[in-house]
């Protein structure tokens, strides 16, 4: 099962206050749902393709309308197309409607969301647990990239979704697709954030359990990359010291050199393969006084100016 199927399973069998139950239904409705009149009366048919969404919608009207529903299932033929499920509500449905505050005095249906469902933030954050259900994907937290959509069908239902998001410092962003307006967010923080405002808290766990491994995995990859390259470096820099202080010994030898220079090349010379930070701690044992790190880098720098004029 992926990620973002375990997290519309949790939300699926979260328990809330009828209030919130009430919120939920009316963005189901308003995202999902077909209206059509039929022998004088509305007809509500929902569709989704997740059977726990489909029993969750179930329960739902089950619960606030005692409503009798039609739950038919579509198999599709192509391979990579799940099963269809409706909920069809041939009765009650002008009921239903009105009591969403989702069709006004004349029959025709609201675009906008109720100001019932906006009091109280345990509504808010039920509108959009409705509205990652019913049209919402998140990336599995293991992948390379961070990603949590919803599709909306306006500016008008992203930009109310934003309002809810903003003040709870969830960053997110819209943009135009084929299948609608996609609202999106990107940062870890922000998704996490997200899966606990609409109440996925094991989803949100385990999605942060997740994050933080794989960012101490790159954290300690950074770390070993790093030091390999430090490590590449520094046995560069004494190969080239190396045959600097071969060069000098065939052409002019050692009479002339000084005695801090003959101090950094016994150093090299004795420990080929050590970095300057390992020779400077040997300095003193081995040539009876200490050298620092940055005094050891000098002395090379005066060997290669040397090994260069006899180059030349």
């Amino acid at each position: 099962m992926s990620f973002a199927s375990e997290v519309k399973k949790e939300l699926a069998t979260i328990e809330v206050e009828e209030c919130c139950l009430r919120a939920e239904l009316h963005q189901v409705i308003r995202l999902r749902a077909e209206v059509s009149l039929d022998n004088k009366n509305f007809k509500l048919t929902i569709s989704t393709t997740n059977l726990k969404i489909a029993r969750r919608i179930l329960y739902l009207l089950k619960t606030l309308y005692n409503s009798e529903v039609l739950m038919l299932k579509k198999e599709r033929t192509s391979l990579d197309k799940k099963s269809l499920y409706y909920l069809v509500v041939e009765e009650k449905g002008l009921e239903i409607l009105r009591d969403l505050e989702l069709i006004d005095e004349n029959y025709n249906l609201v675009s906008t969301t109720g100001s019932d469902f906006l009091k109280k933030d345990c509504c808010k954050a039920s509108l959009v647990r409705a509205s990652f259900l019913m049209k919402g994907s998140i990336n599995d937290p293991r992948t390379n990239n961070y990603h949590l959509e919803i599709t909306l069908n306006n500016l008008e239902e992203a930009n109310q979704i934003q309002k809810i998001l903003s003040p709870l410092g969830i960053e997110s962003k819209t943009i135009a697709r084929k299948k609608g307006l996609v609202l999106y967010i990107k940062k870890a923080e922000n998704i996490g954030d997200f899966l606990g405002f609409i109440g996925a808290t094991n989803s949100r766990f385990a999605f942060e359990d997740y994050r933080i491994k794989k960012d101490l995995s790159n954290y300690v990859n950074r770390i070993m990359n790093c030091d390999v390259a430090n490590e590449q470096k520094a046995m560069n820099s004494a190969r080239n010291q190396l045959e600097d202080i071969e060069l000098i010994e065939k052409n002019l030898g050692f009479l002339n050199i000084t005695p801090r220079l003959m101090n950094a090349i016994i150093l090299r010379t004795t420990y080929p393969e050590d970095s300057l930070s390992q020779l400077s701690e040997k300095s003193e044992e081995t040539v009876g006084k200490y050298i620092s790190k940055s005094g050891l880098s000098h002395c090379f720098k005066d060997l290669k100016e040397i090994a260069s004029k006899i180059k030349k």
